[in-house]
């Protein structure tokens, strides 16, 4: 349906509300996310950097924060490459081309 460059962006805002919000926090909507809707991104080096910052958040690593997400799409408008920072002081740890 050409919507694919949504899906990351998407996956991102619910971790964020996940993480930092604890709120779309259900357990069924999380494990949909995590073995699920997470692995269906085509761009294989998006769906890898995506599943690492799940990854970091489930485990109690990191709090994904909107200015995290914020500044991921940001980047991603600008220079066409999706890029988290895993720390909000921290560079982009994660570069991939869309």
């Amino acid at each position: 349906m050409g919507l694919e460059h949504l899906n990351g962006g998407f996956i991102l805002h619910l971790l964020n509300e996940q993480s930092e919000h604890n709120t779309l926090a259900d357990a069924y909507l999380i494990g949909s996310m995590d073995r699920w809707w997470a692995n269906c991104i085509r761009n294989q080096e998006e769906r890898r950097a995506i599943r690492e910052t799940i990854t970091k958040v489930r485990s109690g690593q990191m709090t994904f924060t909107r200015e995290m997400y914020e500044d991921a799409l940001k980047r991603r408008k600008e220079t066409g490459i999706l890029s988290i920072a895993t720390e909000q002081s921290e560079e982009p740890a994660t570069v991939i081309e869309s």
